[in-house]
């Protein structure tokens, strides 16, 4: 099986990490956080940590901004390069596809991983569905495996395919705020967005699914677990520069999907996006690994928990107690 690996061979007596992307993107999520785009690969990653611009004296030219995105964005993968660990990460040939496909091309990477670096234990971090992939193949007593670290999986299911029909109403909202001069980027967000949540694959990811009865993996006592789940829905905000004396300041104008779930119906408004009860796809709640002796509910959205410093110092912590 030929697939896109990425690897990287830090101390030969460290343990190897396998990094597992998650629904619609590619290893760039790992391993390139600052040209890899993400929902469909029209946003760029980085979008999504972008900070607050700050008040400009010189014309900005531009009406609206994201914020100022940064250009190292420091996650896991980088983190843990920098700390010698052996990495190895793979893109999915169907990132949208059904689970099964993933966990036999997870089986190869596995073979690949014995052949290259002999007798060292394996510890796996899957974001979103990664860690789906993960809990899958390691039904099977994988003696290799010593830790799995998932990362806003959505362990109970998840209403994501319900979003689209919650967030259909966004999009004609946003074209009112926004000028037709304006920057598209929040337009083509919802759309991408929503075209993913509409998506077959997601189907196997609601409650209930075939997928979650069929699913049969276990505690393992030689194994150390560990789950993230955020409860930051926010995305991205868009700001309006406005003049107040010398000075240019931006202003507020949408956040996504904060700002705009007043346009959904009463009642409807799913917990995945509701603030501090999920992280836009995932809810916290489903994002904790049942048998996880420690579980972290982070102040991050469903793309910012990958960089996040708390998960990243708690995800190294038990990396490095591996033996």
């Amino acid at each position: 099986m030929k697939l896109d690996i990425s690897i990287n061979k830090g101390d030969p007596q460290k343990p190897v990490i396998i990094f597992i992307h998650g629904l619609g993107v590619d290893k760039g999520f790992w391993t390139d956080p600052v040209h890899t785009k993400v929902l469909g690969g029209s946003i760029p990653m980085n979008m999504f940590a972008a900070q607050k611009p700050r008040p400009c004296s010189i014309d900005p030219k531009q009406k609206f901004t994201v914020g100022i995105l940064s250009e190292k964005p420091g996650n896991l993968w980088i983190d843990a390069v920098n700390r010698g660990f052996n990495t190895v990460c793979w893109s999915q040939k169907r990132p949208a596809g059904p689970i099964v496909a993933a966990v036999r091309e997870f089986e190869h990477i596995l073979k690949y991983v014995k052949e290259e670096f002999p007798g060292r234990p394996v510890a796996v971090i899957g974001h979103s569905r990664g860690g789906l992939v993960a809990r899958k193949l390691m039904e099977k007593n994988i003696p290799e495996i010593k830790a799995l670290i998932t990362v806003a999986t959505p362990h109970n299911g998840s209403s994501l395919s319900r979003l689209g029909n919650y967030l259909s109403p966004i999009a004609p909202a946003i074209k009112k705020l926004l000028p037709k001069t304006s920057h598209s980027t929040a337009s083509k967000l919802i759309k991408r967005t929503h075209d993913l949540l509409e998506g077959t694959a997601l189907k196997e990811l609601l409650p209930g699914s075939d997928f979650f009865r069929a699913l049969k993996d276990k505690p393992r006592d030689n194994i150390k677990y560990l789950s993230f789940g955020g409860t930051l829905t926010k995305l991205l905000t868009v700001y309006k520069w406005k003049k107040e004396g010398d000075k240019f300041y931006p202003k507020p104008l949408l956040t996504i999907p904060d700002s705009l779930l007043k346009v959904l119906p009463s009642g409807m408004v799913p917990d995945e996006i509701t603030p501090g009860k999920g992280d836009f796809m995932v809810t916290a709640e489903s994002a904790v690994l049942p048998w996880a002796p420690k579980h972290y509910d982070l102040h991050a959205n469903h793309i910012s928990i990958a960089s996040n410093k708390k998960m990243k110092e708690k995800a190294l912590e038990v990396l490095e107690g591996i033996r």
